[in-house]
Protein backbone atom coordinates (compact mmCIF):
# COMPACT_ATOMS: atom_id res chain seq x y z
CA UNK A 1 0.00 0.00 0.00
CA UNK A 2 1.31 3.61 -0.93
CA UNK A 3 1.44 6.71 1.23
CA UNK A 4 1.31 10.30 0.60
CA UNK A 5 3.71 12.87 2.13
CA UNK A 6 2.86 16.59 2.16
CA UNK A 7 5.54 17.85 0.45
CA UNK A 8 6.62 22.01 1.02
CA UNK A 9 7.94 22.62 -2.09
CA UNK A 10 4.70 21.93 -4.10
CA UNK A 11 2.46 22.58 -1.26
CA UNK A 12 0.42 19.56 -1.64
CA UNK A 13 0.22 15.71 -0.05
CA UNK A 14 1.88 13.52 -3.13
CA UNK A 15 2.52 9.87 -3.28
CA UNK A 16 5.97 8.72 -1.53
CA UNK A 17 8.25 7.52 -4.56
CA UNK A 18 11.98 6.86 -3.74
CA UNK A 19 14.28 6.78 -6.46
CA UNK A 20 15.91 4.03 -5.77
CA UNK A 21 13.30 0.67 -5.28
CA UNK A 22 13.91 0.12 -1.26
CA UNK A 23 16.12 2.74 -0.48
CA UNK A 24 15.73 6.35 0.97
CA UNK A 25 18.40 9.03 1.18
CA UNK A 26 17.18 11.22 3.63
CA UNK A 27 19.24 14.90 4.72
CA UNK A 28 18.06 16.60 7.79
CA UNK A 29 19.59 19.67 9.33
CA UNK A 30 21.07 19.30 12.61
CA UNK A 31 22.32 21.62 15.16
CA UNK A 32 24.13 24.43 15.06
CA UNK A 33 27.18 23.56 18.21
CA UNK A 34 27.70 26.80 19.96
CA UNK A 35 24.81 26.24 22.87
CA UNK A 36 23.13 23.55 23.73
CA UNK A 37 20.37 23.04 21.40
CA UNK A 38 16.44 24.17 23.35
CA UNK A 39 13.94 21.55 23.52
CA UNK A 40 12.23 23.11 20.54
CA UNK A 41 15.24 22.00 18.33
CA UNK A 42 14.33 18.19 19.17
CA UNK A 43 10.98 18.21 17.22
CA UNK A 44 13.34 18.46 13.91
CA UNK A 45 15.09 15.35 15.39
CA UNK A 46 12.06 13.45 17.02
CA UNK A 47 10.11 14.08 13.36
CA UNK A 48 13.15 12.44 11.20
CA UNK A 49 13.26 10.08 13.73
CA UNK A 50 9.58 8.88 13.56
CA UNK A 51 9.57 9.75 9.86
CA UNK A 52 12.63 7.09 9.46
CA UNK A 53 11.64 4.90 11.65
CA UNK A 54 8.15 4.46 9.64
CA UNK A 55 10.12 4.65 6.41
CA UNK A 56 11.73 1.14 7.68
CA UNK A 57 8.30 -0.15 8.84
CA UNK A 58 7.84 -0.31 5.71
CA UNK A 59 10.78 -1.90 4.33
CA UNK A 60 12.99 0.83 3.13
CA UNK A 61 17.06 0.79 3.87
CA UNK A 62 17.10 4.48 5.11
CA UNK A 63 20.41 6.60 4.47
CA UNK A 64 20.24 8.71 7.02
CA UNK A 65 22.14 12.00 7.09
CA UNK A 66 22.15 14.81 9.74
CA UNK A 67 24.64 17.42 9.50
CA UNK A 68 26.61 19.48 12.42
CA UNK A 69 27.11 23.08 11.86
CA UNK A 70 30.33 24.04 13.12
CA UNK A 71 30.97 27.25 11.50
CA UNK A 72 29.56 30.05 9.33
CA UNK A 73 26.24 30.45 11.19
CA UNK A 74 26.25 34.06 11.68
CA UNK A 75 23.96 35.52 14.69
CA UNK A 76 21.33 37.30 11.80
CA UNK A 77 21.26 33.94 9.71
CA UNK A 78 22.15 35.49 7.07
CA UNK A 79 25.55 38.06 5.77
CA UNK A 80 25.30 39.94 8.77
CA UNK A 81 26.54 39.16 12.47
CA UNK A 82 29.16 37.53 14.30
CA UNK A 83 29.42 33.76 13.86
CA UNK A 84 27.65 31.87 16.63
CA UNK A 85 30.02 29.78 17.81
CA UNK A 86 32.87 32.58 18.12
CA UNK A 87 30.32 34.82 19.50
CA UNK A 88 29.93 31.65 22.70
CA UNK A 89 33.63 31.56 22.68
CA UNK A 90 33.82 34.71 23.94
CA UNK A 91 31.43 34.76 26.33
CA UNK A 92 32.53 31.31 27.72
CA UNK A 93 36.01 32.61 27.11
CA UNK A 94 36.64 29.15 25.39
CA UNK A 95 38.63 28.21 21.90
CA UNK A 96 35.16 27.96 19.59
CA UNK A 97 36.19 24.29 18.80
CA UNK A 98 36.39 23.41 22.65
CA UNK A 99 32.80 24.44 22.14
CA UNK A 100 31.78 22.83 19.31
CA UNK A 101 32.95 19.66 20.46
CA UNK A 102 31.08 20.22 23.85
CA UNK A 103 28.26 20.99 22.48
CA UNK A 104 27.63 18.26 20.07
CA UNK A 105 28.73 16.01 23.14
CA UNK A 106 25.45 17.32 24.84
CA UNK A 107 23.75 16.90 21.71
CA UNK A 108 24.40 13.15 21.19
CA UNK A 109 23.50 12.62 24.93
CA UNK A 110 20.00 14.24 24.44
CA UNK A 111 19.83 12.39 21.27
CA UNK A 112 20.13 9.03 23.47
CA UNK A 113 17.88 10.39 26.56
CA UNK A 114 15.00 10.67 23.81
CA UNK A 115 15.72 7.18 21.74
CA UNK A 116 16.70 8.61 18.74
CA UNK A 117 17.83 6.10 16.55
CA UNK A 118 21.71 7.58 15.56
CA UNK A 119 21.64 8.81 11.97
CA UNK A 120 23.77 7.17 9.14
CA UNK A 121 26.66 9.90 9.85
CA UNK A 122 26.83 13.53 10.93
CA UNK A 123 28.82 15.15 9.09
CA UNK A 124 30.43 18.68 10.21
CA UNK A 125 31.13 21.69 7.78
CA UNK A 126 34.52 22.48 8.76
CA UNK A 127 35.18 18.64 7.03
CA UNK A 128 34.16 19.34 3.91
CA UNK A 129 35.77 22.52 3.53
CA UNK A 130 37.20 21.46 0.13
CA UNK A 131 33.46 20.65 -1.13
CA UNK A 132 32.25 23.75 -0.45
CA UNK A 133 35.16 25.88 -2.37
CA UNK A 134 34.21 23.34 -5.52
CA UNK A 135 30.77 23.94 -5.71
CA UNK A 136 31.67 27.86 -5.34
CA UNK A 137 34.01 27.31 -8.20
CA UNK A 138 31.16 25.69 -9.97
CA UNK A 139 28.42 28.47 -9.73
CA UNK A 140 31.13 31.48 -10.52
CA UNK A 141 32.27 29.60 -14.06
CA UNK A 142 28.65 29.46 -14.65
CA UNK A 143 27.68 32.98 -14.09
CA UNK A 144 25.55 32.39 -10.83
CA UNK A 145 28.08 34.05 -8.69
CA UNK A 146 30.45 36.68 -8.40
CA UNK A 147 33.41 37.51 -6.26
CA UNK A 148 34.09 41.22 -4.46
CA UNK A 149 36.35 42.22 -1.63
CA UNK A 150 37.76 38.81 -0.95
CA UNK A 151 33.57 37.65 -0.56
CA UNK A 152 31.50 35.80 -3.34
CA UNK A 153 27.93 35.79 -3.45
CA UNK A 154 24.98 34.14 -4.95
CA UNK A 155 23.49 35.83 -7.86
CA UNK A 156 19.63 35.20 -6.89
CA UNK A 157 18.42 36.95 -10.01
CA UNK A 158 20.53 34.11 -11.71
CA UNK A 159 18.13 31.61 -10.85
CA UNK A 160 13.90 32.36 -12.05
CA UNK A 161 13.18 29.46 -9.72
CA UNK A 162 14.36 31.15 -6.33
CA UNK A 163 10.71 31.66 -4.28
CA UNK A 164 9.38 28.56 -4.98
CA UNK A 165 9.48 26.96 -1.39
CA UNK A 166 8.96 29.88 0.82
CA UNK A 167 7.08 32.00 -2.02
CA UNK A 168 9.10 34.76 -1.18
CA UNK A 169 9.59 36.90 -4.75
CA UNK A 170 12.70 38.45 -5.47
CA UNK A 171 11.58 42.04 -6.47
CA UNK A 172 9.33 41.71 -2.97
CA UNK A 173 12.64 41.12 -1.41
CA UNK A 174 14.11 43.79 -3.12
CA UNK A 175 11.60 46.38 -2.46
CA UNK A 176 11.33 45.37 1.22
CA UNK A 177 15.02 45.19 2.17
CA UNK A 178 15.08 45.85 5.92
CA UNK A 179 18.73 46.62 6.42
CA UNK A 180 21.15 48.82 4.28
CA UNK A 181 22.36 47.28 1.25
CA UNK A 182 26.34 45.95 1.66
CA UNK A 183 28.03 47.92 -1.34
CA UNK A 184 29.68 44.58 -2.37
CA UNK A 185 26.34 43.39 -3.34
CA UNK A 186 24.86 43.56 -6.98
CA UNK A 187 21.54 42.64 -5.49
CA UNK A 188 20.06 43.42 -1.38
CA UNK A 189 18.89 39.28 -1.58
CA UNK A 190 22.17 38.02 -3.01
CA UNK A 191 23.40 35.66 -0.05
CA UNK A 192 27.01 34.93 0.67
CA UNK A 193 28.53 31.03 -0.75
CA UNK A 194 32.26 32.95 1.14
CA UNK A 195 33.25 35.22 3.13
CA UNK A 196 36.23 36.73 4.18
CA UNK A 197 37.04 38.47 7.46
CA UNK A 198 40.94 38.58 9.06
CA UNK A 199 39.48 38.83 12.62
CA UNK A 200 37.50 35.31 12.27
CA UNK A 201 38.90 32.85 14.23
CA UNK A 202 38.08 29.80 11.92
CA UNK A 203 39.16 30.23 9.02
CA UNK A 204 41.21 29.02 5.59
CA UNK A 205 42.88 29.85 2.66
CA UNK A 206 41.92 29.43 -0.46
CA UNK A 207 42.43 31.23 -3.80
CA UNK A 208 39.52 33.44 -2.58
CA UNK A 209 42.23 34.48 0.28
CA UNK A 210 43.66 33.66 3.30
CA UNK A 211 40.93 34.93 5.65
CA UNK A 212 38.25 32.77 4.39
CA UNK A 213 35.16 30.81 6.05
CA UNK A 214 32.19 29.21 4.11
CA UNK A 215 28.25 30.80 4.63
CA UNK A 216 25.90 28.98 6.06
CA UNK A 217 24.01 27.71 3.27
CA UNK A 218 26.49 25.91 1.03
CA UNK A 219 27.28 23.94 3.96
CA UNK A 220 24.36 21.69 3.55
CA UNK A 221 24.82 21.41 -0.11
CA UNK A 222 27.94 19.89 -0.12
CA UNK A 223 28.05 17.89 2.73
CA UNK A 224 24.51 16.32 1.02
CA UNK A 225 26.11 16.04 -2.06
CA UNK A 226 29.33 14.30 -0.36
CA UNK A 227 27.11 11.75 1.15
CA UNK A 228 23.81 11.49 -0.28
CA UNK A 229 25.06 12.37 -3.72
CA UNK A 230 23.16 15.39 -6.28
CA UNK A 231 19.78 14.28 -6.42
CA UNK A 232 17.96 12.19 -3.47
CA UNK A 233 14.57 11.93 -1.60
CA UNK A 234 13.99 13.68 1.47
CA UNK A 235 14.92 17.08 2.81
CA UNK A 236 13.56 18.02 6.45
CA UNK A 237 14.08 20.59 8.79
CA UNK A 238 11.79 22.88 11.09
CA UNK A 239 9.75 25.94 9.53
CA UNK A 240 12.05 28.29 10.44
CA UNK A 241 15.04 27.21 8.16
CA UNK A 242 12.56 27.55 4.73
CA UNK A 243 13.48 30.67 4.24
CA UNK A 244 16.17 32.02 4.11
CA UNK A 245 18.38 28.67 4.16
CA UNK A 246 16.31 25.77 2.37
CA UNK A 247 15.67 27.94 -0.24
CA UNK A 248 19.11 29.34 -0.57
CA UNK A 249 19.90 25.29 -0.81
CA UNK A 250 18.16 24.52 -3.69
CA UNK A 251 19.17 27.39 -5.31
CA UNK A 252 22.49 27.06 -5.20
CA UNK A 253 22.44 22.98 -6.00
CA UNK A 254 20.17 23.40 -8.98
CA UNK A 255 22.36 25.88 -10.17
CA UNK A 256 25.39 24.05 -9.53
CA UNK A 257 23.84 21.03 -10.70
CA UNK A 258 23.11 21.98 -14.37
CA UNK A 259 19.31 22.31 -13.44
CA UNK A 260 18.87 18.29 -11.59
CA UNK A 261 16.35 19.09 -9.12
CA UNK A 262 18.02 18.99 -5.37
CA UNK A 263 15.79 17.21 -3.04
CA UNK A 264 12.70 15.63 -4.37
CA UNK A 265 10.26 15.97 -1.03
CA UNK A 266 10.79 19.19 1.67
CA UNK A 267 9.66 17.86 4.57
CA UNK A 268 9.40 20.85 7.51
CA UNK A 269 7.81 20.34 11.11
CA UNK A 270 5.82 22.99 13.51
CA UNK A 271 7.25 25.11 16.08
CA UNK A 272 7.14 23.77 19.43
CA UNK A 273 5.27 26.54 21.41
CA UNK A 274 5.46 27.11 25.08
CA UNK A 275 2.84 29.16 27.41
CA UNK A 276 1.01 29.93 23.87
CA UNK A 277 4.76 31.54 22.52
CA UNK A 278 7.03 30.19 20.12
CA UNK A 279 10.42 28.81 22.26
CA UNK A 280 12.94 31.22 21.75
CA UNK A 281 15.97 32.80 23.93
CA UNK A 282 14.42 36.33 22.90
CA UNK A 283 11.19 35.45 24.77
CA UNK A 284 13.16 33.64 27.87
CA UNK A 285 11.26 30.89 27.91
CA UNK A 286 14.17 28.52 26.65
CA UNK A 287 14.23 24.53 28.39
CA UNK A 288 16.25 22.23 27.59
CA UNK A 289 15.77 18.38 27.55
CA UNK A 290 18.70 17.73 30.27
CA UNK A 291 16.99 19.57 32.62
CA UNK A 292 13.12 18.04 31.48
CA UNK A 293 14.03 14.31 31.95
CA UNK A 294 15.08 15.05 35.35
CA UNK A 295 11.65 16.42 36.23
CA UNK A 296 9.44 13.96 33.43
CA UNK A 297 10.83 10.43 32.32
CA UNK A 298 12.13 10.92 28.41
CA UNK A 299 9.36 8.57 26.71
CA UNK A 300 7.08 11.06 28.44
CA UNK A 301 8.73 14.11 26.73
CA UNK A 302 9.02 12.17 23.54
CA UNK A 303 5.45 11.30 23.55
CA UNK A 304 4.27 15.04 24.39
CA UNK A 305 6.89 16.75 21.23
CA UNK A 306 5.08 14.28 19.11
CA UNK A 307 1.80 14.63 20.10
CA UNK A 308 1.10 17.23 17.91
CA UNK A 309 0.19 16.86 13.81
Amino acid sequence: MSFQVHNSLTRRLEPFVSLEPGVVRMYNCGPTVYTRPPVGNYRAFLFADTLRRWLEYRGYRVEQVMNITDVGHLTDDGDEGEDKLEKQAKKEKLDPWEISRKVAAQFFADLKALGIQPAKTYPKASDHIPEMVEIIEGLLAKGHAYETQGNVYFDVKSFPGYGKLSGNRVDELDAGARIAVREDKRNPEDFALWKSDPAHIMKWETRFGPHGFPGWHIECSAMSRAILGEHFDIHGGGLDLVFPHHENEIAQSVCAHGGKTFARYWLHNGMLTFDGSKMSKSVGNIRRVHDLIKEHPPEALRLALMSAH
